[in-house]
């Protein structure tokens, strides 16, 4: 977590003092399905109920002119649908609602004959997730900050749109206890699609 923190604060630093002359600063906002694949290890008679939920948040890019380079931070409310199972009772859910601020640093491939209608872009970057509930009776609890590591691609259509699609690794195990099974470990990873419309400042 703390080479995730350093990693925030400079490229946070980076986007407040570099120049204008050769950047863009856009905000806009961030929609999108999310598709849980979380992972369970080490829990006997237990398994995942993975399923689709959504996100929105906000949304603010860094594009510099002069290249494809355009890091992107985002603050966004994230339904991540995923709950625990068993043969002995009906699924429980263990905290499905979440605060989520991703860093993405997106190389866009601005070619000449379609510079003015689409540029294919790739991004990669971390991302920290924020639980916000409690599950009711469940036997496992998670930690309250879940690292990750997003990667994926995409489209800026006429320098307004942003159509992506990606992947998040969950990073380290999120289990915080499970009754009688203290070897339990929990991934969250997840699909990502996302739509983000973007202003001029």
């Amino acid at each position: 977590m703390k080479i995730l923190s350093h990693i925030l604060l400079s490229l946070i630093t980076l986007l407040c003092f570099s120049t204008g002359a050769s950047s863009q600063l856009r905000y806009g906002f961030r929609f999108g399905g999310e598709f849980a694949s979380a992972q369970l290890k080490n829990a006997p008679g237990y398994s995942l109920d993975n399923r689709s939920g959504f996100s929105g948040g906000l949304d603010l890019e860094y594009q510099f002119t002069k290249c494809g380079f355009a890091p992107d931070l985002a603050i966004v409310y994230k339904r991540y649908n995923t709950r625990l199972k068993s043969d002995y009772q009906s699924p429980k859910s263990f905290g499905r609602d979440f605060i989520e601020v991703p860093l993405r640093l997106k190389y866009k491939f601005w070619l000449k004959s379609t510079k003015d209608l689409v540029g294919p872009m790739i991004y990669t970057g971390p991302s920290v997730m924020f639980r916000l509930d409690n599950g009711k009776d469940c036997p496992m609890t998670t930690k309250r900050i879940q690292a990750g590591w997003d990667v994926g691609i995409g489209f800026d259509i006429i320098n307004f749109i942003q159509i992506t699609g990606g992947y998040r690794f969950g990073l380290g195990n999120t289990v915080d206890s499970f009754a009688g099974i203290p070897a339990a470990s929990l991934h969250t990873n997840g699909w990502h699609v996302d739509v983000t419309i973007l202003f001029d400042f």
